[in-house]
């Protein structure tokens, strides 16, 4: 096995108030020796903690409130670094009602709003926990660590809803003007080994240890985890928190939950479903599996980053999609979203399926097309020459087309010639006339305020010459997962929590808490809030005998 030290950390890119309400602790089960050994149990084990923690994204904010709180603590990371896709985030973190916003945020109006954005697949006690705990826990970490937050300059995702804000509830931990989960994950790290904490790379966690509980249940125990070529036992006196990552790379899972099949995301190749699957077997009831994290991809690059599992925003159409002078058109030649929206609500827009014939999807896969106004835009070489990746006068790659007339990019791309004339020039209309008629773009407060676009998102596809490249839907990361309640438990298929199981992150089917995105680090917020309740929970609870 391999001890991190504290030269192997990720480099960087450049105290808790009172609990609220009653934690709902659990006793314990005992068995014989001979029962044990039956059960599969170890009668020896190789290594022991009162909290052990698989995975090391947002999950060591648990192991961090763990250590400092007295415990000591085993963190098994399945990678050769810490931090996971967390750390190669950029680092924003969703926190209502923090103590670093200039204005002060309203709790009621926050509610308001985390409930739209769950959309019915989060629970009322979750998301008043968040609330009431998530600046709690940024503080904690700025305590501990030194982290100095401060608020990014953003506006909510869903900034039409009522109780959006704006310049409010995304923090970062900025380092010579840049952010990165780094940021945080790094000294999280460091203070946890400082205390006595153990960090274990290249070690993955096979299966959970677990015992059958009065009631039928089951209680975990421990892990057994593989390094070094060989199994070892890891004793939990306390609690398992389990913050392994979603499935993105795990293609029997996405296949059998996911509607749209996909082979690409942005996040570490780790992220194969461990966690999930042996929370699964000792019980663990399943939720929002169907979702993910959205974004949008060019095809060849995103097929070529998969294949070699590769962590990288090169595939993003996050600087293309609020240019003026471009859309995006399904194989009939159609726009089917507005595109200027942020990028999980467009996911969204690549959904849905001929209901005769042979059942094809109709927006996978799509194209961008745009004019020769968003190559002058991007192809800079200041900004590194953004568009295709390639300078102002350079050749496209060949995934990349271009013609001097829009039949003629049709023809190019396999698109009806006649129908993308008519969608332009229809879309050429709208834009001339100030309303885009089908899809609202231009309209929203969050594509106004959108810091990749300096202008209007709104705009004519007017300047010969034209081009367009293959696009895809592709995950952050999955959404779906073990479900929790609001002390970051694992829950079983009959709703009670699973004793001494915890699980945060992507690993569950937590969310925002719910279905869609609340603003800029609406996915680190919630892993990291909840690894901490988890921690505290676990904190509460006698040694199992």
């Amino acid at each position: 096995m391999e001890d991190l030290n504290r030269r192997q950390f990720l480099k960087a890119a450049g105290i808790s108030a009172t609990a609220a309400g009653a934690l709902g602790l659990f006793g314990c089960s005992t068995g014989s020796t001979a029962t044990e050994a039956a059960a599969g149990i170890p009668e020896t084990w190789d290594e022991e903690a009162d909290f052990v923690v698989l995975g090391s994204g947002t999950a060591l904010t648990g192991a961090l409130k763990a250590a400092v709180g007295g415990m000591s603590v085993i963190v098994l990371e399945k990678g050769k670094q810490i931090g996971g896709t967390t750390a190669l985030s950029g680092g924003q973190v969703w926190v209502p009602c923090n103590d670093f916003s200039a204005e002060k945020d309203d709790a009621t109006l926050a509610k308001t709003y985390m409930t739209k954005v769950a959309a019915g697949l989060s629970t009322e006690a979750i998301i008043d926990t968040y609330i009431a705990r998530a600046s709690e826990m940024v503080n904690f970490i700025a305590e501990q660590t030194g982290c100095e937050w401060s608020v990014s300059p953003r506006i909510d995702y869903h900034a039409q809803w009522e109780g959006a804000s704006r310049d409010m509830r995304s923090l970062s931990c900025v380092i010579n003007g840049k952010r990165s989960g780094a940021h945080f994950t790094q000294p999280e790290a460091e203070v946890i080994t400082s205390l006595g904490g153990k960090i274990m790379t290249e070690t993955v966690g096979k299966r959970l240890v677990s015992r059958i509980t009065e009631d039928g249940g089951q209680e975990v125990l421990g892990v057994i985890a593989e390094t070094g070529g060989k199994e070892i036992a890891i004793k939990a006196n306390k609690g398992v928190l389990v913050g392994t990552g979603g499935f993105s790379y795990n293609e029997d899972m996405l296949k059998a939950y996911h509607p749209i099949p996909m082979k690409a995301c942005m996040c570490v190749p780790e992220s194969t479903g461990d966690g999930i699957r042996m929370a699964q077997a000792v019980g663990a009831n399943l939720t929002m599996m169907p979702w993910g994290w959205g974004q949008v991809q060019f095809k060849v690059l995103s097929d070529e980053y998969y294949a070699n599992k590769a962590c990288s925003t090169a595939v993003s159409l996050y600087a293309y999609q609020t240019k003026p002078g471009s859309v995006f058109i399904n194989h009939q030649g159609k726009r089917f979203c507005d595109e200027a929206s942020d990028y999980d609500s467009l996911w969204f827009g690549f959904q849905g399926q001929f209901t005769t014939g042979d059942m094809e999807l109709i927006n996978v896969p799509a194209w961008y097309v745009c004019d020769h106004s968003v190559r002058e835009a991007l192809a800079d070489p200041a900004k590194g020459d953004v568009f295709f990746g390639v300078g102002l006068d350079s050749d496209l790659p060949e995934w990349g087309y271009t013609a001097d007339t829009i039949e003629e990019l049709a023809t190019k791309i396999g698109v009806d010639p006649a129908a993308l004339k008519n969608q332009i020039d229809k879309y050429n209309q709208d834009a001339a006339n100030g309303m885009d008629t089908d899809f609202h773009r231009g309209e929203s407060a969050f594509e106004n305020y959108n810091m990749m676009n300096s202008g209007p998102t709104l705009g004519g596809l007017t300047k010969a010459p034209f081009y367009a490249a293959e696009i895809v839907p592709a995950y952050q990361g999955t959404k779906g997962g073990i479900q929790i309640n609001e002390f970051g438990q694992a829950l079983s298929a009959s709703s009670n929590p699973i004793p001494r199981l915890y699980a945060c992150g992507n690993t569950t089917g937590c969310g925002t808490p719910g279905k869609y995105y609340t603003g800029a680090g609406g996915t680190n917020g919630p892993g990291m809030v909840f690894a901490y309740l988890a921690a505290e929970h676990a904190s509460q609870l006698e040694i199992w005998a």
